[in-house]
């Protein structure tokens, strides 16, 4: 359940690590809460917890107020039920059909909106003499899944003729809420009202409509209804230029490694695989154990920068697999110096934001994509007795 501690990483012979600033999380949902005060507060933690890692930063969040917890996938729902997080857990997308039991079995909070799924979960209830509350999903112009307008009579129809389905929500997903002033953002939420106007009419009044994601969370209140679903903005990353700095988020993970490796060599010597670098002088040259495969991009061979004792320096020749070099000029830096490639060392800061930007991609793709092989370092990991009051606190509250 914990992360390891710096020393027990280096004593396992691992030369990289992200340290994890639980207090960082838990003061971001605080902030969140705060700026949505009305409404239930879900903590996604999806991809690892956009890579921060499960189920300490659940935990967290659920310290400090989130009421329920959302993810991607059964298998994610698991992971933290088995780690004693009672709080409920919506699951974002249909599983198999064959998963309907096990969503009962572990009480998770399906999306439905295929009538094959909802049959599937009316089967796996009603054998167990149960039901189960479901959130409807609704498409309302992203279109990655949900039940279409012109589609919704008869499936709400189909639903309520099910038995041990509940119908407790309605929700749908910004496609473009991180643009400032988008059309799109406000079609897409008044046809959210229209369609669940239209559920409301076939099953009577729903407990929870939910649509607001980490954009509009901080930028449009009228969406923030009964639950916001901030994800990437609860691990203090902006989910949009125009947003940054409109609440006070604090990033939650740094990356850093230890340097295995020093040497001086002269002008004209070429570096890593495609020989791309060349040295203009006698310069040294370090190795830090970090690659690809730890989900440092091979696009930030030559453009990214790291920080070596304060100082940036750039990213020399290509990244491999499992290190990149770097030439720190006729700085003395030597084995055992730790580079920081995100978070701070001194005054100096590089950014999730900063590599996304190097590379063209968003700031929580970096984070999600640091591999399982990288340790998690929990910084103000909360005690294990107060989790167990905190999940019980979270569990009475919304039940």
């Amino acid at each position: 359940m914990s992360g390891l501690s710096r020393e027990e990483v280096e004593r396992r012979g691992h030369g990289v690590w992200a340290e994890v600033d639980l207090g960082a999380i838990r003061h971001n949902i605080a902030e969140l809460r705060a700026v949505a005060p009305r409404s239930e507060l879900m903590g996604v933690v999806k991809g690892y917890a956009y890579g921060h890692g499960n189920p300490a930063v659940a935990w967290a969040m659920l310290q400090a107020g989130a009421t329920r917890l959302g993810v991607a996938r059964v298998a994610e729902a698991l992971h933290l039920r088995e780690a004693g997080v009672t709080a409920p857990i919506h699951v974002f997308t249909e599983p198999p059909p064959r998963s309907a039991a096990t969503m009962l079995t572990y009480d998770l909070t399906p999306a439905v909106y295929s009538e094959a799924f909802a049959r599937s979960l009316s089967e796996a209830a009603s054998a167990g003499g149960r039901r189960i509350g479901v959130h409807v999903k609704v498409d309302t112009g992203m279109h990655r899944v949900g039940i279409m307008a012109s589609d919704l009579p008869d499936a709400m129809r189909a639903l309520k003729a099910l038995d041990g389905i509940a119908i407790e929500g309605a929700w749908s997903h910004f496609a473009v809420a991180d643009v400032p002033g988008h059309s799109f953002t406000r079609r897409q939420f008044e046809l959210f009202n229209e369609l669940v106007m239209e559920i409301e009419k076939t099953i009577g009044p729903l407990r929870y409509k939910h649509m607001a994601n980490s954009a509009a969370t901080l930028s449009l209140p009228e969406s923030h209804l009964d639950i916001v679903r901030p994800g990437v903005a609860a691990y203090g990353l902006w989910p949009g230029p125009h947003l940054t700095n409109s609440a006070d988020l604090r990033p939650a993970m740094s990356l850093r490694a230890r340097i295995n490796a020093s040497k001086v060599l002269p002008a004209g010597e070429r570096l890593s695989y495609g020989l791309r670098y060349e040295l203009e002088r006698d310069g040294r040259i370090v190795t830090v154990p970090v690659g690809y495969a730890d989900g440092y991009d091979r696009g930030l061979s030559g453009r990214a920068e790291v920080l070596i004792e304060g100082k940036r320096h750039r990213v020399s020749g290509t990244v491999c697999m499992d290190q990149f070099l770097v030439d720190v000029g006729e700085d003395p830096v030597e084995i055992g110096a730790v580079a920081t490639l995100i978070g701070s060392d001194g005054d100096a800061h590089i950014t999730a934001e900063e590599l996304a930007g190097v590379i063209g991609t968003i700031n929580y793709e970096i984070t999600t994509r640091i591999a399982s092989r990288v340790p998690r370092v929990y910084l103000n990991e909360i005690p294990p007795a107060t989790r167990d009051v905190a999940a019980e606190s979270t569990q009475t509250s919304t039940r």
